[in-house]
């Protein structure tokens, strides 16, 4: 979800999140500039998506009774292992900021949903700047009909240092 982001950065976006959104002081942490900018927009977006299905995912009537792991740290192409009394669910958490919109699935998600479609959920978190609601899609890739789209990295300029630092 963070690309090649350590745990340790992961876990000052995830607090920096916390500081900024729900006023949460004393969190051990100075938000720079390089974490203010490099996620702002799209991945504030799923975080606060995320947030919201982890404090509601029991109203989901699939998942009412389950326990919730969350697998967001180990970038496996969804964001949390749920088992029920009958099933394991694998969900990926989307989130749209209107009424209605579009969303895109890595390459990763979406072999994922291929593999395990039977276990595979896509829960969109609908309207998040007003009044966020949920909706499940079990089996994502039977419901939805998406298309390949590649994207080229940007290339990048490094500078690399002369000789050998003694």
């Amino acid at each position: 979800m963070f690309g090649n982001e350590s745990v340790k950065g992961f876990s000052h976006i995830v607090k920096w999140f916390l500081q900024e959104q729900y006023g949460i002081k004393d969190l051990g942490i100075t938000p720079n500039a390089y974490l203010k900018t490099r996620y702002k927009s799209m991945q504030e977006t799923g975080l606060e998506a995320e947030l919201y299905f982890l404090n509601h995912y029991k109203n989901i009537k699939i998942f009412s009774c389950g326990h919730l792991k969350d697998m967001r740290l180990f970038g496996d192409g969804y964001d949390f292992y749920i088992q029920t009394n009958k099933q394991a669910f694998l969900v990926e958490v989307k989130g749209i900021r209107e009424k209605q919109g579009t969303l895109r699935l890595t390459q990763k998600e979406y072999e994922q949903a291929q593999t395990y479609s039977h276990d595979y959920a896509l829960v969109v978190v609908l309207n998040l700047s007003e009044k966020p609601h949920l909706l499940s899609i079990a089996n994502p890739l039977k419901h939805l009909e998406f298309k390949a789209c590649e994207r080229k990295q940007k290339s990048i300029l490094e500078y690399h240092l002369i000789g050998q630092i003694k």
